[in-house]
């Protein structure tokens, strides 16, 4: 770690700024790309860490690129995301300094993993949540526990910090069991005024310490996050079953469930059912005690969300 007690692994000097120019956000993810790379390439050969001052979709970009038949190991970062993409068409822009959104695009045996994507969405949540709390706990800086919402949401006190979208397709060149699969998070670094319901990194970092930026975020969740995707890779996500349990927002809560809910406002929906979660299985399915029975959910059949007193 750096002499500087105020700074977390990854910190780059930007201290003292209250907002970050597009130049400053740059160079700060830049200098986070480096360290990455250099954390990550040993587990992760041929890896490209790649950074750019404004981008639609890192996700559609990767997707794109992967349809070039370039399907190398890639990271992508934006300063600025103007068409993000969220689960079931939802929208994720960010502006310079307040979000951290990037995609890691690489070829995967999906496929052939119980639960595929929606099992992977999962483990990488894991790996999120676990980093994010490593990050705090090392300089001792008091924050709540990082709380995953099945299947794809990081949380603070039931609100969101930040989301996860998988994505995957084949794409020339890749042999018959490999897919080309891109995991795009976002997550909230800074308050952002028109979200007042979600959570942020900021929240619970000192005031006194250097202003947390999203390379510095970024710098300590890529490498966790790879590592974690090729062992999910080799292993699935039946190990991961209890470490996720102990994170899971909705364990033992009662639950509203909506099925094939589409991009409409749940809460003008009336629920399709309610039960009382069980958890997930070694597949990544939601588990849900309802009517009497036990009944398992996929990820893209489902929205759910805690029942409201």
């Amino acid at each position: 770690m750096s002499g500087d007690p105020t700074a977390l692994p990854g910190s780059h000097g930007l201290s003292g700024l209250t907002a970050l120019a597009p130049s400053m956000a740059l160079a700060d993810l830049n200098t986070a790309a480096e360290v990455i790379w250099q954390n990550s390439i040993a587990s992760c050969p041929g890896l490209s860490v790649d950074v750019l001052p404004r981008v639609d979709s890192t996700n559609t970009a990767l997707m794109q690129q992967a349809r070039q038949g370039l399907t190398m190991p890639t990271l992508l970062t934006a300063v600025t995301q103007t068409a993000g993409r969220g689960r079931q068409g939802r929208q994720w822009s960010a502006q310079a300094g307040d979000s951290l959104t990037f995609s890691l695009g690489l070829p995967l045996r999906l496929d052939q993993i119980p639960g595929g994507g929606s099992a992977l969405s999962l483990a990488v949540g894991l790996a999120l949540a676990s980093s994010i709390d490593a990050a705090f706990a090392q300089l001792d800086y008091p924050a709540p526990q990082t709380q995953l919402k099945w299947p794809n949401d990081l949380w603070w006190h039931q609100r969101k910090l930040g989301g996860i979208l998988i994505e995957a397709t084949s794409a020339p060149g890749l042999p018959p069991d490999q897919r080309w699969v891109v995991i795009g998070v976002g997550l909230n670094v800074r308050p952002v005024a028109e979200q007042p319901q979600s959570a942020s990194l900021q929240e619970h970092w000192p005031a006194s310490a250097a202003q947390l930026t999203p390379g510095q975020a970024w710098s300590w969740i890529a490498p966790d996050l790879i590592r974690a995707v090729l062992r999910f890779e080799q292993t699935g996500f039946a190990p991961l079953v209890a470490a996720y349990q102990a994170r899971d927002a909705l364990f033992g809560q009662n639950v509203d469930l909506w099925t094939r809910p589409g991009t409409a406002d749940l809460s003008a929906q009336t629920p399709s059912q309610s039960g009382h979660a069980q958890g997930v299985n070694e597949h990544g399915a939601l588990v849900v005690h309802t009517g009497g029975q036990i009944q398992t959910w996929t990820t893209g059949d489902v929205s759910v969300r805690l029942q409201t007193p």
